[in-house]
């Protein structure tokens, strides 16, 4: 069965949450949408902010501030431009909207300084609150439609299966990068590695997709730091995206925003910046 279009997969997704065509087709929130457990949407024609329900915590788990969280705590996403984003979290604010559940906010770089301008900290969550002591992670979001030309090594890349697969590629990224946020043992992730000529994996991609016809999404890129500068991560990403082409209009990544080595690379394969973020947990 063909998989729907980004339009009708926007249109069948948003309709559930009340997200208007122009953010639920949004790569970013597109990528995640069919199974985010919405609890709230503010939007315009510049920004969106959804509230998400996150996983409750065990019984005494505490927050980064050392307070219990909520049985149902929430993290805020949000996408467009930083001042649109200020100013809906405002108005939401100010409605008594936003609740006390807040615990993590991912939204568009920048709002964090400008909504300190619009609102007291009294009146915000912590996680909004600047000189709360919380750190700030900057990082961008990628996307790309169009297939990635030839990269030197590709005849080295190969899907990763069978019952080995696991731990071959944790072996790998215990070495290349062991704070790798996809995981092997997650059923959902298919894997793809880069062979040294002995046979050896050198550097490996994960890519999850929700469902079909939404945005594969590529995490865990890492490549062993003794073959680093070999191509590695610009041949495995760039099979991995045209696999991905092949099943879905968009594909999408993560990066942290001053990893200018990895931005080259997804640069020279035709990604393309489509929302800059900071998060706060």
């Amino acid at each position: 069965m063909t998989a729907p279009d980004t339009r009708t997969q926007a249109r069948t997704l948003g309709g559930s949450t009340g997200l208007t065509d122009r953010w639920a087709s949004h790569p970013f929130v597109l990528t995640d949408l069919a199974e985010w457990d919405v609890r709230g949407v503010w939007q315009d024609e510049h920004a969106c902010v959804l509230s998400v329900a996150l996983a409750a915590p065990a019984a005494g788990v505490e927050g980064p501030d050392g307070a219990a969280r909520p049985a149902q705590a929430v993290g805020l996403w949000g996408v467009g431009s930083a001042e649109a984003t200020a100013d809906v979290l405002a108005r939401v604010v100010g409605s008594g909207a936003i609740g006390d559940r807040v615990v993590s906010a991912g939204l568009p770089r920048g709002t964090l300084g400008l909504l300190g301008d619009r609102v007291a900290d009294a009146d915000l969550p912590s996680v909004l609150r600047d000189g709360e002591g919380r750190s700030v992670s900057s990082w961008d979001f990628f996307a790309t439609r169009e297939a990635p030309p030839a990269q030197p090594g590709e005849e080295r890349v190969e899907a990763l299966t069978g019952s080995s697969a696991a731990a071959e590629v944790r072996a790998c990224l215990d070495v290349a990068n062991p704070l790798a946020e996809m995981s092997p043992e997650d059923p959902w992730v298919r894997w793809w590695g880069w062979r040294d000529p002995d046979g050896a994996l050198r550097g490996v991609v994960g890519a999850r997709q929700v469902e079909p016809g939404t945005p594969w999404a590529l995490g865990s890129i890492a490549t062993d730091p003794a073959w680093r500068g070999h191509g590695i991560a610009a041949a495995t990403t760039a099979v991995v995206t045209r696999a991905g082409l092949a099943e879905a209009d968009w594909v999408t990544l993560g990066m942290y925003a001053d990893n200018d080595p990895a931005r080259r690379v997804y640069s020279r394969l035709g990604y393309a910046v489509v929302q800059e973020f900071e998060s706060r947990h």
